[in-house]
């Protein structure tokens, strides 16, 4: 049976993947943080979907007040199916777009039902829920800032709930059927052409503590960096902007292998984090500022 949300899931799955790797490798810029939380949720609310879809459970859409007599014949074949993947699987684009889905806070609402025995009895996933919730709000809706958005005990928080959602994922089957076909993990184990479930795991052991700065000091390509500006680092005009350090970092010293990109987003993280700091001291004799680049490694 095609599971119809998976490979729109798993591609949200892996990302998140990525960008917590990404986070836990010192690259956090604002970026890198949205992008971690709207895969996160991306991922978490098309799989807990996907959990609905093979219950056969028909809270997962609904069509909003009917319009035509299309639209109740619809919506009648929709509560008389018992196989709501080959549904869906079966509408045109002009029909879906008569659906609504189920919204996340039910999904938050339902997951201790929805999780079955994948969750302990008396385990709750609530609180990480709301959390993903709310950042993937603060970060569509309006304005945030990087000191203020993604803490560092937020991301801690969803770091260690990604395990625990691997793990429910492994084991979990709709309620009241062992059949193999309906599991999350079928998707993987069976229609992976390419056979990299490595891609997909996330089995990492839990974040005791996080720290942006400990995680950018523990990163190579800092460590590199920091090594070349190291030593009051001069320039002969007063430009630091994080594009024109990395640009100079990239030109000039061939000790540096990483991509443009990448050692732009770590000079912007040692900028933001303090590990680099620009100072101007004047020059009396020759009536001069010179421009110094230190280093707090």
């Amino acid at each position: 049976m095609r599971q119809i949300l998976m490979a729109n899931a798993f591609e949200a799955w892996t990302a998140a993947i990525r960008y917590c790797n990404d986070i836990k490798n010192g690259k956090a810029t604002i970026q890198y943080q949205k992008n971690f939380v709207s895969s996160l949720h991306n991922a978490v609310e098309l799989i807990m979907k996907q959990m609905l879809l093979n219950n056969n459970d028909h809270n997962v859409a609904e069509i909003r007040k009917p319009k035509t007599k299309s639209d109740a014949k619809l919506l009648l074949k929709y509560f008389e199916s018992t196989n709501l993947n080959n549904f869906f699987d079966s509408l045109s684009d002009d029909e879906l777009s008569k659906f609504y889905t189920i919204q996340f806070n039910d999904l938050i609402s339902l997951h201790k039902k929805l999780f079955g025995e994948s969750l302990a009895k008396k385990e709750s996933l609530e609180t990480e829920l709301k959390l993903l919730q709310k950042l993937r709000n603060d970060e569509t809706h309006f304005m945030i800032h990087q000191s203020s958005f993604l803490s560092e005990k937020d991301f801690q928080t969803l770091h260690n709930f990604m395990i625990r959602f691997y793990k429910i994922m492994k084991t979990w089957f709709p309620i009241n059927n062992d059949d193999l076909e309906l599991s999350i993990f079928y998707y993987w184990e069976w229609f992976n052409i390419d056979n990299e479930e490595y891609a997909y795991v996330f089995d990492d052991e839990p974040l005791e503590k996080f720290t942006y700065i400990d995680a950018v000091k523990s990163s190579k390509l800092a460590q590199d960096i920091a090594e070349i500006l190291k030593g009051d680092y001069q320039y002969g005009a007063p430009d630091f902007s994080p594009y024109t350090i990395a640009k100079d970092l990239i030109d000039g010293y061939t000790g540096i292998s990483a991509q443009f990109n990448e050692v732009l987003v770590m000079v912007q993280m040692m900028l933001w984090l303090k590990i680099i700091t620009i100072t101007d001291e004047l020059d009396y004799e020759q009536g001069t500022v010179n421009y110094l680049i230190k280093v707090f490694m």
